[in-house]
């Protein structure tokens, strides 16, 4: 299938992570602990109660496998499972809590996927960094827990699958063999005259070549084979990360233990010949651990913690110094626009206003109804003659306000949303330490609105602590025109509530932002293009400075046909409060771009203006909604980097900065893309340059192996090699259809070419 996904884009800041950052750590006497299972919210919770049965088997059987594996250095000690919200006790038949003090539930380490995935129902493991770096996540499907008999059929032991993934995911090594017709890791190579499947074992492997039907006598230099292990083979005791399905195999071969002949393998081949026990050894999980003497087996079961996955609980933090003044307006505006139109029915809400001191405004509400988001929304300091008079700017004040008095004992879902100058006034070193403890003992988000004066840059460390705790920092430039002011602030705001939201494929997309200067013309024309996966709730507006004196004189449109729609000359007041004009159209009429006309197009639309010599900005702007909010339609994208923090010094010797960004359509991955990289520096005395020279850069998902690990998989990744300046990285990352070639897989991924009885997976280069 193919798919358009054009004009999507995503904003992030240099190193800023969108994901939240594993929370596992290694306990001194070996057990991991901060583990993440997290069960997708569309999985069938029908199958609640067999899922987490086989989670525990998992993990159980596991832990002392690994403990054997790593010499007795680490096993398994607890494993939070975090269930969907709307799951009950009732389906799952165990007892669900809520998190509480440190229990981890933002991060995920291994998900649960509904259908199949990238690898089929065998689970694979998300990587895109270099040899020895942590991966992203590990996938299971639901299918490999629903089937569990099938699945220890098809692929051994379960336990020893969770360790080999397990390894590929904290300790960065690969898989050690090969893949049919692969350039880099073919899975067949030759020595001494003879051919040889590529792997990494303690002994020769004794099999034979066979075609995807599962017929012999298969020659892999002329046709595209696979080897199939066949006998007992119990002279192999390694690797896992090649024959894990063979009873012998308990751990991974060293370089004394492997056989000579292991070939171009993709772990031999991305790490430089080093064997899978050199870099796991390497790994600061053992740097200062040596080997421990072997446990008792009921010592390594794992402690499971069942847990609902909280709904959001927002807490705006405003800054109502007097230094707020100039910019109060478009905040109050932004901030009401949130609560009244942007956040879905039941959100619970509550404000904070600070200065030199802060003060709970409004306390947690649930968004229950217009009347209730109206009276919450006015609750906001409604003129700027209302701030305070001083340009104490207390952050701190307010983040103890709003967990001490707001959620205390009710900390899960916590997201603390500041809007802030930013600058090193508002926090102390002392204050980001006692932020940074927030966020680790009670888990909450902390997302930032940054509104720096012109000539200053804004704290890093609001970007740091962002990264760390799962939230979004986005910095505002003051500069720019009052409505590109209101029309970022009100942007940002939404991207950040995306985080966390239920339903983030419900939350609308900006198509078309264009800002228009009417001081000579007595007109304005544009064109959008309404992605066919969009088409619901689509919004035409026009952001003015006066919302009574708009100037708007009608709005017309002409769709691909040259059919022409208007003029329309009434325009709606119901988004006047955020200065949006939109049009009223008859009694009757549909919007002609909306829901029910035909996806994927094209339209021109003309503004006439009444007269008026003043030099006036406005914006035109148009939002729509994913058209099918179905699982198998859920566009994602998302980005990273190879740096967990945000402050970098890059230097000759360190690796370079590489941005990653991953789409996906329904969990699988989108191919033939076009993913591009613009880059702007935000420089220290608040000055913003835009890099013109070699940008926007094309980033690639070739699977070469330099940068790109999988190809295929829908991950683009980009070295990024020149740094101009010191100062913060605003990337923006654009996806296309890439003129109407990029396309999912609608079957099983790669592995619809597996053949039958074939018990080593095939995926992926």
């Amino acid at each position: 299938m193919t798919s358009k996904l054009s004009l999507l884009l995503l904003l992030l800041s240099s190193s800023c992570m969108v994901s939240t950052l594993s929370r596992v750590y290694l306990t001194p006497d070996g057990g991991y602990k901060g583990i993440v299972v997290r069960i997708d919210k569309d999985v069938n919770q029908d199958h609640c109660h067999e899922i987490i049965k086989n989670i525990k088997s998992l993990f159980t059987a596991g832990s002392p496998i690994l403990h054997s594996a790593l010499s007795g250095r680490a096993y398994f000690s607890r494993v939070t499972i975090i269930v969907p919200s709307s799951w009950s006790e009732e389906k799952c038949s165990n007892a669900i809590t809520t998190p509480t003090g440190n229990t981890p539930y933002k991060s995920t380490d291994i998900l649960i996927t509904p259908g199949t995935g990238l690898a089929g129902s065998i689970p694979y493991t998300v990587q895109s960094k270099q040899c020895g770096e942590q991966g992203e996540k590990i996938i299971f499907t639901e299918h490999f827990f629903t089937a569990w008999n099938t699945t220890s059929t098809r692929w051994g032991q379960p336990a020893k699958l969770l360790v080999k993934e397990w390894a590929k995911y904290r300790y960065g090594v690969f898989d050690e063999f090969g893949f049919s017709g692969d350039r880099f890791y073919p899975n067949y190579f030759k020595s001494g005259g003879s051919i040889y499947p590529t792997g990494t074992t303690n002994a020769m492997l004794t099999g034979s070549w066979i075609y995807k039907n599962g017929s012999s006598l298969c020659d892999p230099t002329a046709d595209q084979c696979y080897f199939r292990p066949e006998g007992p083979n119990k002279q192999i005791t390694c690797s896992l990360n090649y024959v894990p399905f063979l009873a012998t195999v308990t751990g991974w071969c060293d370089k004394d233990h492997a056989k000579s002949e292991i070939g171009p393998g993709k772990h031999n081949v991305l790490c430089q010949g080093r064997s899978v026990p050199d870099v796991i050894f390497a790994h600061s999980d053992f740097k200062t651990r040596t080997q421990r003497s072997v446990r008792l087996s009921q010592e390594l079961v794992p402690v499971f913690d069942i847990v609902r996955q909280p709904l959001p609980k927002y807490v705006l933090l405003i800054e109502t110094s007097r230094a707020m003044s100039r910019s109060w307006k478009w905040v109050r505006k932004a901030t009401q626009n949130l609560i009244k139109y942007e956040l879905p029915d039941n959100t619970e809400v509550a404000i904070v206003t600070f200065s030199s001191e802060a003060v709970v405004t409004h306390n947690l509400t649930p968004l229950t109804s217009e009347r209730v988001r109206a009276r919450l929304a006015d609750t906001i300091p409604d003129s700027h003659n209302r701030l305070s008079r001083t340009d104490d700017r207390c952050v701190i004040c307010a983040v103890k306000v709003a967990m001490d008095q707001v959620l205390r004992n009710r900390e899960a879902g916590g997201h603390l949303i500041i809007l802030t100058h930013g600058d090193k006034r508002t926090l102390s070193e002392d204050d980001e330490e006692i932020l940074s403890e927030y966020d680790k003992y009670y888990n909450v988000r902390v997302s930032s609105v940054l509104l720096p004066m012109p000539g200053e840059a804004p704290l890093s460390y609001y970007n740091t602590i962002a990264t760390h705790s799962g939230g979004r920092s986005r910095s505002l430039d003051l500069s720019a025109s009052k409505m590109e002011t209101l029309a970022a602030l009100i942007d940002s705001l939404v991207e950040i509530i995306g985080v966390d939201t239920p339903d983030p494929s419900d939350l609308p997309v900006t198509v078309h932002h264009q800002a228009i200067t009417r001081s000579q013309s007595w007109s304005s024309e544009g064109q959008f293009f309404i992605d066919r996966m969009l088409g619901r709730d689509t919004v035409f507006g026009i952001f003015v400075e006066d919302d009574e004196d708009h100037q708007i004189k009608s709005v017309k449109f002409t769709d691909e046909e040259g059919s022409v729609f208007g003029p329309y000359t009434k325009m709606s007041s119901i988004l006047d409060g955020i200065n949006l004009k939109t049009i009223n159209f008859p009694l009757g009429e549909k919007t002609p771009f909306d829901e029910g006309v035909v996806s994927g197009s094209s339209w021109r639309y003309h503004i006439s203006w009444y007269k008026d010599t003043a030099q006036i900005q406005s914006i035109a702007r148009v939002r729509s909604r994913q058209r099918d909010s179905s699982p198998a339609n859920n566009l994602e994208i998302i980005s990273w980097t190879n740096y967990d923090s945000s402050s970098l010094s890059i230097s000759p010797s360190s690796s370079p900065l590489t941005i990653y960004t991953q789409v996906t359509m329904g969990g699988r991955g989108v191919v033939e893309a076009r993913v591009s990289l613009s880059l702007q520096i935000l420089h220290s005395n608040g000055t913003r340059s835009l890099l013109t020279e070699g940008f926007p850069l094309q980033m690639t998902d070739d699977g070469f192996g330099d940068v790109d690990l999988v190809s295929g998989d829908g991950i683009y990744s980009r070295h990024l090699t020149i740094y101009p300046s010191p100062g913060r990285y605003i990337f923006t990352i654009t996806v296309t259809d890439n003129n109407n070639t990029a396309y999912t897989n609608t079957k099983g991924g790669a592995m619809d070419n597996h053949p039958q009885d074939l018990s080593v997976t095939v995926c992926c280069g």
